[in-house]
């Protein structure tokens, strides 16, 4: 359905509260109605420590795009939805979080089945190939960077998963070629729908577990799943804003994240307007040296040691399509 933002403030000559309240339901109608843009990651995870290891945790959120007819009764959409945004100004991370918790779960959905494949699209800052092959754990350099589209997709089983390799499509079913991998069940993502049920590592086959903020960007989840990791997320101790926080294209946006090792913060990007989650990134907050055994590793205030944006995160039919 189209929706004319220019129409929701009505006749109001400065727009009251309820007219930007209006508004802003407005603008989230007109998100679920279209493809949603969301951010994914590399699936390395780095953690910089005394070994010179390079350390980011992937906070990721997830849309799937399906038709207005594939809407559950239970999940009110936008334009329906008789409540406003929980927080018309929020101040602190946990508002922030809510508010983005209540524009997740008015997400449309519809439950895949065991045949069909998560596809995950990621736009990345990277390094150009040669200097990173010879820093991985170095910052990325302005001068050197480049933006990459990586393309994955995963079974819902688990058992087969595909990518591009030299421009050629490849997939690959658990055990062939001697390749093996473990993936969380789907039982287990789908019961994740309170922030009670989130926990900070899910739990998978054997003694695997996926810490939390790496397993949201490595899955698709239901909305309603991802409005409870957000929440989850609220509640987790010293959550911070940074109200400077740009995007990879350069938007402006509120990024939220923790402080890892005194040095380094871990942020979730939101887009300022419409609270939806669009990326995140590893910055160095100060500058900082890490002593390692060969080398040491010298971090200054700025640096961006990761930095991504999640372009698509849906379920699709198999390997190769994208919508």
């Amino acid at each position: 359905m189209d929706v004319d933002l220019r129409t929701a403030f009505g006749d109001d000559p400065v727009p009251s509260q309820e007219a930007e309240n209006r508004a802003r339901a407005a603008l989230h109608q007109l998100m679920s109605s279209k493809e949603q843009r969301v951010t994914s990651s590399n699936r390395r995870r780095f953690v910089i420590t005394a070994a010179l290891a390079a350390a980011a945790a992937v906070v990721a959120v997830v849309a799937v795009v399906v038709t207005k007819d594939d809407l559950p009764a239970s999940v009110p959409d936008v334009a329906s939805a008789k409540g406003v945004l929980p927080f018309a100004r929020p101040a602190s991370a946990a508002e922030y979080l809510e508010n983005a918790a209540w524009t997740a779960e008015r997400k449309p959905w519809k439950d895949p089945r065991p045949d069909q494949f998560m596809y995950i699209e990621t736009l990345q800052l990277r390094n150009k190939p040669a200097y990173e092959n010879e820093n991985p754990n170095g910052a990325i350099r302005p001068d050197l960077s480049e933006q990459r589209k990586i393309q994955e997709w995963w079974s819902v089983d688990g058992q087969s998963r595909a990518s591009y390799q030299d421009g050629r499509l490849v997939v690959t079913k658990r055990g062939e070629n001697g390749e093996f991998w473990n993936r969380i069940a789907w039982p287990t993502i789908a019961a994740m729908t309170s922030p009670g049920k989130v926990p900070d590592a899910v739990p998978g086959p054997g003694s695997l577990a996926v810490e939390l903020d790496a397993f949201i960007g490595q899955y698709v989840v239901p909305p309603a799943v991802q409005a409870a990791i957000f929440r989850h997320l609220a509640q987790a101790p010293g959550m911070t804003i940074n109200p400077d926080a740009v995007n990879i294209d350069g938007r402006p946006a509120i990024g939220l994240g923790r402080i890892l090792e005194g040095y380094l913060s871990e942020e979730l990007l939101f887009d300022q307007e419409t609270y939806q989650f669009i990326g995140e990134r590893l910055v160095a907050i100060k500058d900082h040296v890490t002593h390692g055994d060969d080398a040491d590793l010298v971090s200054h205030r700025g640096d961006v040691y990761r930095q991504a944006i999640y372009a698509k995160l849906i379920i699709v039919d198999r390997p190769g399509d994208t919508r």
